[in-house]
């Protein structure tokens, strides 16, 4: 049965939906609920702000999506608008949930359907955006006063504060007025943290311990969160981490003063939707040999880099092998190799310098010598660690499936002030006495950002 004819619907069908969300879940989008997916529903029903902080692959953008059908359905005719920090995350994550929902509804939904948009009639209808579009964002907030909205801010913790500004003026809207931010949890202020401290919205929080999968154990749910995953996050970065307290418990983090490099940082440059500049193609290599480490090859260019690969138990000489394998690619013709020559390192290092065809385009980094400004800090590591910090502000991060958990290494260090008023970061022997794996590709990537101290006409950091 076709809930709409020719744009009309019928009063009684709308009621329920209305009022039992749990009926069009199951009925229209052949969906069963799991716990804190109906409590999500139940909160846009019943409240007009909800705010929800959650874990990583959770399920939100999922049940968000259909939350939108439901509103679509629930309250003709309507506006439902949502947004996130980047077009990708409206059209790739949100907007595919939605299209798949609509499109393989047990019982069609009205609508015609394109990328970012579902049209019913002239004031009936779905569009998303992303901050990105600016003024051209915030005028779509507004004008709606007199109907029925719903506004969802997705991966609210990145929206562009203007965005929360013009959200504040469709509030005012005559009808039913329904607000929601939903997101992970990667910084301690802004808009969306303030929400969980702002007495008008209803809170909700995600963990991955709330998961069908977690608690039983093995998979339950496709596409939740897994039991191993977690236990894999806890292995890598510490139960106390705030890796582990953002991405798996759905917690704020604590960025305790010894954090260099914050959560947040980090995830606004993976797969960040951001101009790329610079033409400096660099590719770091933090060599290992045996053991729990691994090595691993980070290329860079300009304000982009991505993870070529991570290697297990090599010896040296696959090792010089595969990077002299990187240097030779044609798309790689261009860029030069920094090595940590450090220990094993320096038997890859020779190994290239041996190899006249590539040997002007290798170079050596003792991160152990005097850094550049000796005043700020106790060596060149700290200072390429600190660097590395600045330039993420503008960075893009290769999010390719893969390699992507990777990139979450960079916040694993802590540094401190010594008494020498310098700046000094934690060592890798250190880490390990925490129970953290050394950080190989934040390492690698810091490898592209660090002036070389061997190789070519570069001259030794050293007194």
């Amino acid at each position: 049965i076709y809930m709409f004819i020719n744009n009309d619907y019928d009063t009684d069908t709308v009621l329920a939906i209305r009022e039992d969300p749990d009926y069009f879940f199951k009925d229209y989008l052949g969906v069963e609920l799991w716990e804190k997916e109906r409590e999500l529903v139940n909160s846009v029903k019943n409240f007009q702000k909800t705010t929800v902080r959650s874990n990583n692959s959770s399920g939100k953008t999922y049940t968000i999506a259909r939350v939108a059908l439901w509103f679509i359905n629930a309250f003709p005719p309507c506006v439902v608008i949502n947004t996130a920090p980047t077009h990708r995350q409206v059209e790739n994550q949100y907007w595919r949930e939605l299209r798949k929902a609509h499109q393989g509804a047990k019982i069609p939904i009205a609508g015609t359907l394109l990328k970012t948009q579902l049209n019913i009639d002239e004031d009936w209808y779905a569009i998303g955006f992303s901050t990105k579009d600016g003024d051209d964002g915030m005028e779509k907030f507004q004008g709606w006063h007199g109907q029925n909205v719903l506004i969802i801010v997705d991966e609210a913790s990145g929206v562009h504060p203007r965005i929360f500004e013009a959200i504040q003026g469709a509030l005012a809207s005559g009808g039913t007025v329904r607000l929601v931010y939903i997101g992970n949890p990667t910084k301690n202020s802004g808009d969306f943290a303030d929400s969980f401290k702002d007495p008008t919205f209803n809170k909700i929080h995600i963990s991955a311990y709330d998961s069908p999968n977690v608690k039983a154990g093995h998979t339950v749910i496709q596409g939740l969160v897994t039991k191993e995953w977690v236990d894999d996050m806890i292995a890598k970065y510490g139960e106390d981490s705030d890796v582990v307290r953002v991405r798996v418990k759905g917690e704020f983090p604590k960025r305790e003063a010894d954090t260099l490099i914050g959560v947040d940082l980090v995830e606004n440059a993976i797969g960040a939707d951001r101009e790329l500049y610079g033409e400096e193609e660099i590719i770091g290599l933090d060599p290992a040999r045996k053991g729990e480490d691994t090595a691993d090859f980070v290329y860079r260019k300009g304000n982009y880099a991505k993870v070529l690969e991570t290697v297990q138990s090599s010896d040296l000489m696959t090792l010089a092998g595969k990077a002299a394998k990187y240097l030779r690619m044609p798309e790689y013709k261009n860029a030069k190799m920094h090595i940590d020559i450090i220990g094993l390192g320096g038997g890859v290092f020779d190994r290239l310098r041996e190899q006249e065809d590539i040997s002007d385009r290798v170079f050596g980094v003792n991160s152990a010598v005097n850094a550049i400004n000796k005043e700020e800090y106790k060596n060149l590591r700290a200072e390429g660690w600190d660097d590395t910090r600045l330039w993420l502000r503008d960075a893009v991060l290769d999010d390719d499936p893969e390699h992507k958990e990777k990139w979450y290494q960079l916040t694993t260090p802590k540094s401190k002030m010594i008494s020498s008023g310098q700046m000094q970061l934690e060592s890798k022997e250190d880490m390990k006495k925490r129970g953290i794996p050394s950080p190989g590709v934040g390492d690698a990537l810091v490898l592209t950002l660090q002036r070389p101290t061997e190789g070519g006409t570069f001259l030794m950091l050293v007194d």
